[in-house]
């Protein structure tokens, strides 16, 4: 008898040290895995309200600083298929506005890329005077988009902005395209 009630304790002696690990363990990585999913439903519900925290890596202000200063500006727009187009149209017309009021036209590059066919048209004198308009790849405009300072308007089903200290990618359905709250902030 004397040896069964050592052998129930040693198994009581195991299930209760059993028990109490696998309720530490479960417990800290319950905690962290929870406050991982907020964050991640933060984040995903602010990129999708278009708050820009994504990928900016410098503060609107100073691109805006760095835009309006340099001789030369680029505004590419880019889009898959016309409703994309027409969707940026009232967008992209609303930014050339703005633009022109602070600057010369002639000192704005203006890019149409059609991501679908790797084409781009172009006024290859800039905007102003007299416009001739040209067409090469969506590359080569892209290439002259990226070595200036300058604005990316790109449909996309969620919105949002990513800043660098010279270029600004912004990602916008149609109601955002229509409301174009970037062409207010450049104002």
């Amino acid at each position: 008898m004397a040896d069964s009630k050592k052998q129930v304790t040693h198994a009581s002696s195991r299930q209760a040290k059993g028990d109490a690990q696998p309720k530490q363990k479960k417990g800290i990585p319950a905690t962290y895995a929870a406050v991982a999913v907020v964050i991640i439903i933060v984040i995903a519900v602010a990129a999708y309200l278009g708050y820009g925290i994504l990928g900016s890596s410098v503060p609107f202000p100073l691109f805006k600083s760095g835009f309006q200063s340099a001789p030369r500006v680029s505004l590419t727009v880019t889009y898959s298929n016309l409703s994309q187009y027409s969707a940026e149209n009232p967008c992209f017309t609303s930014i050339i506005q703005v633009l022109a009021h602070s600057r010369k036209a002639s000192t704005i590059d203006f890019f149409l890329v059609d991501q679908q066919n790797a084409t781009c048209t172009y006024p290859k004198t800039g905007l102003g005077g007299n416009i001739s308009i040209g067409t090469s790849s969506s590359s080569y405009c892209l290439g002259i988009a990226g070595s200036e300072p300058g604005i990316f308007l790109n449909y996309s089903s969620y919105n949002y902005t990513t800043i660098t200290a010279s270029h600004m990618f912004v990602y916008g359905n149609g109601n955002y395209m229509a409301q174009c709250p970037i062409a207010v902030e450049l104002n």
